[in-house]
């Protein structure tokens, strides 16, 4: 017996935002992050209020470079709010992934007023109404959104790195652990931006 096929994955959709517009609440803001397993750069988190659907939204991992470049910036123009946080490679070393996760978190919630926040199964480490779900950037609308803001914006910073540290590819690779950039880290050895805890793991 043939198996049916799967059918494709629907990209988030704003309806959920309205269902909840409809309950009361006004500022809903969705974040995610972005490198969180390279090896090298920082992770960056991104918060963004949409109001409206813009075409195309959806996990940033589900659609190609060119995609995320041209949303990215209709979000830029359209958001409501958008905030970052970042956590730099040192602050990983010095006091592991999590506890810089969650800097990065606070470092991009303060400065929004939220409602209510949509998270990719992350919860806040302070008081504050949240929905959580896993694979929340291919469920909510506006943690999609955010997740194409981090990765675009921390993309650009990598690409600008690379600039200083063309040894490494960074532009080709964003700091994540390709077989060309073990090959380089190999001959050559770590360059100030590398997370040292992850090259001994």
């Amino acid at each position: 017996m043939k198996r049916p096929r799967s059918q494709p994955r629907p990209a988030p959709s704003g309806k959920f935002l309205q269902e909840l517009r409809s309950l009361g609440y006004e500022r809903i803001v969705g974040v995610d992050e972005v490198g969180r397993g390279a090896l090298a750069g920082p992770i960056c988190v991104a918060a963004v209020e949409i109001s409206r659907e813009i075409a195309g939204i959806d996990d940033s991992k589900k659609i190609t470079a060119n995609q995320r470049e041209r949303i990215c910036e209709i979000i830029r123009q359209q958001a409501v709010q958008i905030s970052y946080g970042w956590a730099s490679n040192a602050e990983i070393d010095q006091l592991g992934l999590a506890p810089a996760l969650n800097i990065a978190y606070e470092r991009a919630l303060r400065p929004v007023d939220i409602d209510l926040l949509l998270t990719d199964n992350y919860t806040p480490s302070y008081v504050l109404k949240h929905i959580r779900a896993v694979r929340g950037d291919q469920l909510f609308y506006p943690v999609a959104a955010a997740s194409i803001v981090a990765k675009v914006c921390r993309d650009q910073l990598m690409r600008v790195y690379a600039e200083q540290f063309p040894n490494y590819l960074w532009q080709f690779n964003a700091g994540y652990g390709t077989p060309a950039h073990k090959k380089v880290l190999d001959a050559l050895g770590p360059c100030p931006l590398h997370r040292r805890s992850f090259l001994h793991q």
